[in-house]
């Protein structure tokens, strides 16, 4: 059975992820001018440019280690393999 191996702590990097992009998303709205959405209060940080675009990546950071670590726990869980790992993170080489 899979998962538990990070005690499913890898998920709260796609949390944090998500965070982020709302962040970013909002990030030109007035602090003191909040959105309303879905229940939620969404604020403004007002971020430079290279800041923005420097947590941009740092998204796509975060998404590619939460998968990197899922794949892993599949791995050390038996559901698949190491060689598996291997190909899914990309540092072996399809058997296609």
């Amino acid at each position: 059975m899979s998962g538990g191996h990070f005690d499913y702590k890898q998920a709260y990097l796609g949390y944090i992820a998500d965070q982020l992009e709302r962040d970013i998303a909002y990030n030109a709205i007035p602090y003191d001018a909040a959105i309303v959405k879905d229940g939620e209060k969404y604020y403004g940080h007002q971020l430079q440019a290279q800041t923005i675009e420097f947590m941009d990546d740092v998204v796509g950071q975060l998404r590619r280690l939460e998968n990197i670590l899922r794949e892993y726990d599949l791995a050390v869980s038996g559901d698949s393999c190491e060689a598996t790992f291997q190909v899914r993170v990309g540092i072996a080489p399809s058997a296609a």
